[in-house]
């Protein structure tokens, strides 16, 4: 999103569509959960996701970047169809200024667009950081959920039953998959 936001061609409705996307995504990763606690094939798994969705429940004020980024720009975005984040010109300095409204004025060559937080527990916070934090945040809960379930968050598994994949055969050939392909 950066990339986009340092375009000269900027368009409000472009950077409304990517952000709900993201919101929306993120936000549903982390409400899986509560679907995967009871439909996990593996129990071991199911207790471990079951436990994660806990931690966040009780923890709210140890994940703000969930309860006070995620959760509300999502809910805020889907039902009410309003934005926290919003754009200011930032030159490298740190200095921002609101774009002007003019369709005969252009960001200065010395600005870039960034997307700001305008209220709550974030105001003032660049909003593509956020999503960022809100991205690595949400990748950690699954990791942990995992290894709070025993297993290793980087071995491969077979995606029906949750089992390992075996080894490749004596002849060093893979197994064949559920798909017709090598595993």
């Amino acid at each position: 999103m950066d990339e986009y936001l340092s375009s000269s061609h900027f368009l409000i409705a472009d950077w409304k569509i990517i952000w709900t996307g993201v919101c929306a995504t993120l936000r549903t990763s982390i409400d899986l959960f509560q679907v995967d606690a009871r439909s996990c094939i593996n129990q071991g798994l199911r207790d471990g996701v079951k436990a994660e969705w806990a931690d966040i429940r009780q923890r709210r004020s140890e994940y703000p970047i969930y309860w006070e980024f995620r959760k509300k720009e999502r809910d805020n975005i889907m039902h009410e169809y309003q934005w926290s984040a919003y754009e200011m010109w930032m030159n490298a300095d740190g200095h921002m200024m609101p774009p002007t409204l003019s369709l005969l004025s252009t960001r200065p060559d010395d600005y870039r667009s960034v997307l700001v937080m305008k209220e709550g527990h974030y105001k003032g916070h660049n909003s593509v950081d956020l999503l960022s934090e809100a991205a690595d945040w949400v990748d950690a809960r699954i990791i942990s959920a995992i290894e709070r379930a025993g297993l290793d968050p980087n071995e491969d598994r077979n995606l029906m039953n949750f089992q390992k994949r075996p080894p490749p055969s004596q002849d060093g050939t893979l197994w064949s998959t559920v798909l017709g392909g090598e595993s």
